[in-house]
């Protein structure tokens, strides 16, 4: 079996006042592979954001870094990162816009940026990616 990364979007409802908001899960098949020359590298993914039937924007890259571990000792965990980021006026409602945070994963029942993707497990690991949306402030 070969290791890669799954993204799920789902369609949900969200609050516009900054409660994260579930918009996809994040899955993680890991297998062991040959140690990298570089233990650490970088995958983007770019996600598209719908509200109602007509109003669709792309948004990204959200940027994850992977930390190969070379699968000996005790702690054989791989680990994702989540660069923080935000998206500004990603959608309009009723005549106002809202910014989209991308909080974390949702992992052992926390929000975090760091996602743990034990070795060679036999389901993949697997996070809800959560986001929130909050009013547009004008530019930073």
């Amino acid at each position: 079996m070969k290791s890669a990364y799954v993204f799920e979007g789902c369609s949900t409802q969200v609050s516009l006042d900054g409660t994260p908001s579930v918009i996809g899960t994040f899955k993680h098949y890991n297998h062991v592979i040959p140690m990298p020359p570089n233990p650490m590298f970088t995958a983007e993914l770019t996600v598209t954001v719908a509200f109602g039937s007509k109003d669709r924007r792309t948004v990204g890259p959200m940027k994850f870094q992977h930390h190969e571990t070379p699968n000996v000792g005790a702690s054989q965990e791989d680990t994702v990162e989540l660069e923080e980021v935000k998206f500004e006026q990603v959608v309009e409602v009723e005549g106002r816009w809202y910014d989209m945070h991308v909080q974390g994963f949702l992992q052992f029942g926390q929000i975090t940026r760091h996602f743990v993707s034990v070795e060679d497990a036999k389901d993949p690991n697997t996070a809800e990616l959560r986001a929130s949306f909050t009013p547009y402030q004008g530019p930073a």
